[in-house]
């Protein structure tokens, strides 16, 4: 795999008109799977757990969850037409993902101890303080209070760390990979 090979490879012999479809559903792909993920967050039990085995089952489930999305996600860049575009889209969805699971998480350790944070949580409030923790904003507002929250949060920090290198890493090496496999592909037809 050659790092000059470019990721923008929608060809100069497509249409205007082609463009705006070929973008109009890589943005219904993303919306199709924001409101998927939303779905799933919706999800999440309204009232405490009666055990926290349950609460452990939940985010297991989440990760498990997470790894075969993460898997579906790179196989979509390697068999897209166009894999810069679907790696672009698989950015999004699995950045949205992986906050989630954390959102859920910090959300059952709310609806589980109400002194956990600075305030009670709720779907929106868990996945506004994931986000504040992936960017490192620290507003303040939101904070951690009881060791299981502030472990979790620890967690989040350390792994955001991974998950920003990895994640872009290994989705534009398969877009990189399928770009320049198909490259190779026109070369021996010639």
């Amino acid at each position: 795999m050659s790092d000059d090979v470019s990721l923008a490879e929608l060809p100069e012999h497509i249409t205007r008109g082609e463009r705006i479809k070929i973008f109009a559903w890589a943005f219904v792909r993303v919306a199709v799977g924001l409101l998927g993920i939303a779905v799933v967050m919706s999800l999440a039990p309204d009232t405490p757990a009666k055990s926290p085995l349950y609460s452990l089952v939940i985010v297991t489930g989440l990760i498990v969850g997470y790894g075969v999305y993460f898997w579906y996600q790179l196989r979509g860049v390697s068999k897209a037409r166009f894999p810069s575009m679907r790696a672009l889209e698989a950015l999004i969805l699995m950045a949205a993902m992986f906050l989630a699971v954390f959102s859920i998480t910090y959300l059952l350790l709310s609806r589980a101890n109400a002194a956990s944070f600075t305030e009670p949580l709720t779907g929106f409030t868990s996945y506004y303080f994931s986000l504040t923790v992936l960017a490192t904003v620290g507003f303040g507002d939101i904070t951690p209070k009881t060791v299981s929250a502030r472990s979790v949060t620890m967690v989040q920090m350390a792994l955001d760390l991974v998950f920003v290198a990895v994640l872009l890493r290994v989705v534009m090496g398969a877009a990189r990979k399928a770009v320049s496999s198909r490259l190779k592909d026109k070369e021996t037809v010639r």
